[in-house]
Order: C-alpha cells, then structure tokens, then sequence
C-alpha cells in the first residue's frame, strides 16, 4: 500500500508539470499568461518557449520516471530543479524587487514535498527488503 501511495505522491506532480509543458508547446501565450508574463517577441519568444517547456518537460518526466520505476535519483532530480526555481523567485524578490509569487513558489515546494515523501516511501520498502535479505543470510 505505501508503494502505491509513493507511486501516486511522485506521479501526480509529474502529471501536473507535463500539462503544463503541453500547454507551453500548443499555446504559449496562454502559458506565459498563466505565468504572469508578457508573450515575448523574437529570440526572446525562443527562449521563453524553449526554456519554459524544457523545464516542465524535465520536471514532469523525472517525476514519472521515478515514479514508474521507483527510481529515487530521478526523484530527488525533480526536487532539486523546484527547490531551485522556489529559492530564485526568493532571490529575485528580494534582491531585484520583483512581486513575491506566492502561488508558484507554494506549488514548487508542495510538488517537492509530495516528491519528497514519495523518496521516504520508496525508501523504506528497500530498507525493509535489504533487513530482510540480511537477517535470511
């Protein structure tokens, strides 16, 4: 039962995350809008687009990765990409006086503890079966 929780805890970000990276490929004004930004033009509208997505994209395939596979490096990958995006909104916020995304910053940190909890979980089945294996020996 824990493993299907796991499962469900690092699956449901990654389904979050790869929605969003969908709507960043078929409609990207909606996607920067839904960010709070302008729709850039020129290389710029490249690099919003390219970034964006590929951000979404590698959020959402770790988490189902790790999930599907109960592979913890690809769990604590994702963790690390949104504690770093939560602690540079931080950053941005405090140093060049941008607005406090409230919002965003608190999705990045549910998403990595609900990830986070998924890794505890996963965890403690392997060292169940490793004491297992140990006391059979």
């Amino acid at each position: 039962m824990k493993q299907i929780i796991a499962r469900i805890l690092s699956f449901l970000p990654g389904l979050l995350f790869l929605s969003n990276a969908y709507t960043w490929i078929t409609n990207p004004l909606a996607a920067s809008n839904g960010l709070g930004m302008q729709y850039l033009e020129g290389i710029g509208r490249s690099t919003q687009i390219g970034d964006f997505s590929a951000f979404f994209i590698g959020v959402g395939i770790f988490c189902l990765l790790g999930s599907i596979f109960k592979n913890i490096t690809f769990l604590i990958s994702a963790v690390i990409i949104l504690f770093s995006a939560a602690a540079m909104r931080i950053v941005a916020w405090q140093i060049y006086n941008a607005d406090f995304a409230t919002i965003f910053i608190s999705v990045e940190i549910v998403s990595s503890i609900m990830i986070l909890a998924s890794v505890f979980l996963f965890r403690k089945k392997e060292n169940t079966i490793e004491s297992s294996e140990t006391e059979d020996s």
